[in-house]
């Protein structure tokens, strides 16, 4: 999650959200411009952070 923290976004804004079911991760956009080019990057930056094991995606 730091790494997802930490992340650019297009506008600076964090308009999106995480969620953890034992191990399946949800990431889903709020509203706004660019919020969906955002979420696309902070999952990028989760993948990387998280590395490939032990989670997957909803």
């Amino acid at each position: 999650m730091e790494a997802t923290q930490l992340s650019p976004t297009a506008v600076n804004q964090q308009k999106f959200r995480f969620e953890l079911n034992e191990n399946t991760v949800k990431a889903v956009a709020g509203s706004g411009f660019y919020t969906k080019l955002d979420l696309g990057i902070t999952k990028y930056h989760f993948e990387i952070g998280a590395g490939k094991d032990g989670w997957e995606w909803a």
